[in-house]
């Protein structure tokens, strides 16, 4: 598995600048959707920086968002809340651990050749 995609020194300079300005027009994004969606700002904050992180590593398609977005955070606040309600005490880590299952099928699901994601 290739990590880091279609790197070279030509676009160095405005992928660099590029990450940049994304990265300060999400940081409020983020710490609102984190707020919104009742796990907290610092959620947020971590939440974004993670996506940031492996999207980097990871890659993608050319036309691919990776940041915060009000439907997830729509989505994200009904399953927590729900988990919450009836789990009080373990209802963050499960959904966490769903989470990161969802993330886990979709990287076997790759590597495996079983799905296209490319355009």
């Amino acid at each position: 598995m290739k990590l880091v995609h279609r790197f070279e020194d030509l676009n160095l300079k405005g992928d660099l600048f590029g990450g940049v300005t994304t990265a300060i027009i999400s940081l409020p994004l983020a710490l609102a959707f984190g707020v919104a969606s009742g796990a907290g700002a610092e959620a947020g904050l971590w939440g974004a920086i993670m996506v940031g992180l492996f999207a980097s590593l990871f890659g993608g398609s050319s036309t691919l968002i990776s940041e915060p977005t009000g439907p997830m955070t729509v989505i994200m606040t009904a399953v927590l809340t729900s988990m919450m309600a009836k789990y009080p005490e373990t209802g963050l880590a499960m959904t966490f651990t769903v989470v990161m299952m969802a993330g886990a099928f979709q990287i076997l699901l790759g590597t495996l050749k079983l799905v296209n994601t490319s355009p």
